[in-house]
């Protein structure tokens, strides 16, 4: 409700926005009592999209660690000097940035 509080109207505002997920890199981090509300994976990017009038108006980019810096700075710095009214950069947790995926077919035996 803040995000269509912020973004109603005409006003020419915008909204930065940083999603952090929590990383699960020890032990202790698995024994939370409760669910975060920005646990890994987050329907926050999602749920933005909804209150947003149009694709124009908003901006989504996932940070993925050092191989992406410069790219997501590039994306935001000109989102924000356009003046688009929200930028969203969702920034993943320490698990899951700056892997190399590999798709591999393995035979044993």
């Amino acid at each position: 409700e803040s995000l269509r509080q912020v973004l109603s109207g005409f006003g020419g505002k915008q909204l930065l926005v940083m999603i952090w997920h929590p990383s699960l890199m020890q032990l202790m981090d698995h024994f939370h009592l409760h669910r975060p509300p920005l646990v890994w994976p987050s329907l926050g990017t999602t749920l933005a999209k909804y209150y947003v009038r149009k694709e124009a108006d908003a901006l989504f980019v996932d940070f993925e660690g050092a191989s992406s810096a410069d790219f997501v700075t590039e994306k935001v710095t000109g989102a924000l000097n356009a003046g688009t009214p929200l930028v969203c950069v969702n920034v993943l947790p320490e698990q899951e940035r700056d892997y190399v995926s590999l798709d591999i077919r393995a035979k044993t035996g």
